[in-house]
């Protein structure tokens, strides 16, 4: 995930446990968003609704099942984030860049102090082009904070820790 996906999935997708977890089933599914094994999230379908509600086409959901300790869930949905644009304040980050891929390895994020914004459209949920990471407006704060989600966090710099 993470590009726009044209082709119309007939099928829920299929996530299985990494089969070490000491959270139980019932408790799993008290959470509202679920980071996946193979980096992707699912999403409850009351932070589904109020996405699509407040941010219509910035995310697309997908129905989804997942397997979880033998136990089936099928009331969440896949999120894709398909916007990409850079978020970040390079001069206050703190990065390599990796010899082997080119890619951005990250010590210390600072975000941009603009909002989220590219070529005049603006954005409240994004990855950032550097890294693919999760970048959101205030606006998308308030209103994730407002409805009471459970498992969510926000942070205005992130700072990593070797």
């Amino acid at each position: 995930m993470g590009n726009y996906i044209n082709e119309y999935i007939f099928s829920p997708l299929v996530y299985r446990d990494a089969e070490n977890s000491t959270v139980s089933f019932d408790r799993l599914i008290t959470y509202d968003v679920l980071n996946t094994v193979y980096g992707g999230q699912v999403v409850s379908e009351r932070i589904r609704r109020i996405i699509e509600e407040h941010f219509p086409n910035e995310v697309q959901f997908f129905d989804a099942i997942f397997y979880y300790k033998g136990k089936m869930c099928n009331s969440y949905s896949a999120m894709n984030i398909h916007n990409h644009i850079e978020c970040y304040d390079m001069e206050k980050s703190i990065y390599s860049i990796s010899p082997v891929d080119k890619s951005y390895e990250f010590e210390k994020r600072t975000l941009i102090a603009s909002p989220l914004e590219e070529y005049g459209i603006n954005y409240n949920i994004v990855r950032c082009s550097f890294d693919n990471q999760i970048v959101v407006s205030e606006m998308f704060r308030k209103v994730i904070k407002a409805n009471k989600f459970n498992c969510m966090s926000f942070a205005k710099e992130l700072e990593i820790y070797y």
